[in-house]
């Protein structure tokens, strides 16, 4: 089998999408062969591509559970997941920092359903928009629309997978660890690339953003394409990982510029606005809101829309952990009010035993609103906070600071008056972990980004889990934080020099 289609498993895919003057002579009939440039640009609105970014089968993603975010209680962790051999035990797996995570003689979710079946769409669009020969002047404008959407989002997918499969990166290094191969064609004859380093990726990533720029529109349709505001949040989450803080404040700054010009009324939701529909069983309520998107894909506090976890941290799944809890003013964070809610935990009796978590605060955002993996807005001003912040600007670090906790805290809240550049440092990085989602891959990148400030109070070397009376520790730089590549795809690029991974599963 040819490795670039096990790589994808697209094999249906590409026939589908592929160019009829690279792969057909004639269009069969009955079938759609994208010829124009708007056949290629609805391939964008794919729903597989915003659907599946590393999420497991039952949209559950196992790198949150390596986080300090998230707890398993003794019957959730050795019955729910180990005694009943639960079909995602590869979340328990990595709470317990035990490897492999997944098994790796089977298919890797996030491999084949998330980053590389969308990559077939990206780079089926822009190779086959290229390839449309006189183009109108119209057109070309229109091409040049589509392509930098498809690079845009190609950068996204391909910089959080080398951070995901790859080691911490550390500006000033060589960075020189081969994570995943950056391909760029839509060929499923090409010979399959080496894995490239993570210098590599990095470099890629950057080179695909500002190709992109000047041609990604100002609005989409829907915010699964990305915007030049989203292009622009983009390397400024990017140059959180290489350090040039300078450049996090540019692009951030860019971005918010660009967007508040509305009013940031626009772009933020106010939660001294919410109320229950319920008052008498917020558990299944739902909250009434200014407009009703705040359960859609296109809410107004949405940048760049990618699935997450939204189960993390309730019902029969995990907990919030007890450090997450403790960050939250639980009489004045309205964050805390509508999302972490006191319910039945987990409850059952196996092999005789009974397991009974009794009441517990769960964490309820993924049912009540709609989250995104990809960007927010309230994410983007917590990016330029923290660039304020790390160059020493303490003043405007506040001001974004205070500017959203004015949608996030009971009216009245005093306001953040500042301190010295770490404890600043500190507020910033409390409010990006209490405002992005518990689950999913964003605390785990930052895990791995903040490690590197050794010595400051917001870095972590380890993390440590509780499991009944047993712990558990991960180091942050070391493999624990790192997913290995499935043997299902290694087996057929042997000329990666990857061993297959033996250990049990």
């Amino acid at each position: 089998m040819n490795p670039y289609i096990r790589l994808l498993t697209l094999g249906a895919l590409f026939t589908a999408v592929s160019s009829c003057s690279k792969f057909l002579d004639v269009k069969p009939k009955g079938k759609l062969i994208p010829s124009e440039v708007a056949d290629f640009d609805h391939l964008l609105d794919n729903s597989n591509i915003a659907q599946w970014v590393f999420l497991d089968n039952n949209s559950g993603c196992n790198l949150g559970y390596l986080t300090d975010n998230l707890y398993l209680s003794d019957g959730i962790g050795n019955v729910n997941y180990k005694g009943n051999n639960h079909p995602n035990i590869d979340r328990y797996w990595a709470y317990v920092f035990r490897q492999p995570y997944k098994n790796p003689a089977t298919s890797d979710y996030f491999w084949d359903w998330g980053t590389y079946r969308s990559m077939a769409y990206f780079n089926n669009v822009i190779e086959g928009v290229r390839g449309i020969p006189q183009l109108s002047p119209e057109d070309q404008q229109y091409a040049r629309r589509v392509i930098a959407q498809a690079r845009v989002n190609r950068a996204w997918s391909y910089f959080i997978t080398t951070l995901v499969y790859g080691p911490v990166y550390k500006p000033g290094t060589p960075n020189d660890t081969r994570t995943i191969p950056y391909v760029t064609s839509a060929d499923v004859g090409a010979a399959m690339p080496d894995l490239s380093t993570q210098a590599q990726v990095f470099s890629q990533v950057a080179n695909d953003v500002y190709a992109a720029l000047p041609d990604v529109p100002e609005v989409t349709n829907w915010p699964s394409r990305p915007t030049k505001v989203a292009a622009q949040t983009l390397l400024a989450y990017y140059h959180l990982f290489t350090q040039r803080y300078d450049s996090v404040v540019y692009y951030a700054n860019l971005a918010w510029t660009a967007a508040s010009a509305g009013g940031t009324d626009k772009l933020i939701y106010d939660y001294n606005t919410f109320s229950w529909t319920d008052n008498t069983n917020v558990i299944n309520s739902t909250i009434k809101a200014p407009d009703n998107f705040l359960s859609a894909a296109n809410s107004r506090e949405h940048i760049f829309y990618r699935n997450t976890d939204g189960g993390a941290g309730r019902s029969s799944i995990s907990y919030p952990s007890p450090e997450v809890i403790a960050l939250f003013d639980q009489q004045r964070d309205l964050r805390f009010k509508y999302f972490f809610l006191t319910a039945p935990g987990y409850k059952t009796v196996y092999n005789g035993v009974t397991y009974d978590d009794g009441n517990r605060i769960q964490y309820y955002r993924g049912s009540k609103t709609t989250m995104t993996a990809g960007f927010s807005y309230p994410e983007l001003l917590l990016m330029r906070a923290e660039g304020y912040a790390r160059t020493n600007q303490l003043a405007a670090a506040i001001s974004d600071l205070n500017t959203l906790r004015k949608y996030r805290y009971v009216t009245g809240t005093p306001l953040l008056s500042g301190g010295t550049q770490d404890e600043v440092i500190q507020q910033v990085l409390d409010e990006r972990r209490r405002e992005l989602p518990l689950g999913g891959f964003k605390r785990f990148l930052d895990l791995k980004r903040l490690c590197l400030d050794a010595g400051k109070p917001w870095a972590k070397a380890t993390v440590r889990h509780q499991l009944g009376n047993t712990f558990y520790e991960g180091r942050v730089d070391s493999r624990d934080f790192i997913l290995t590549i499935s043997n299902v795809i290694l087996k057929f690029n042997p000329q990666w020099n990857i061993p297959l991974d033996g250990r049990p599963f």
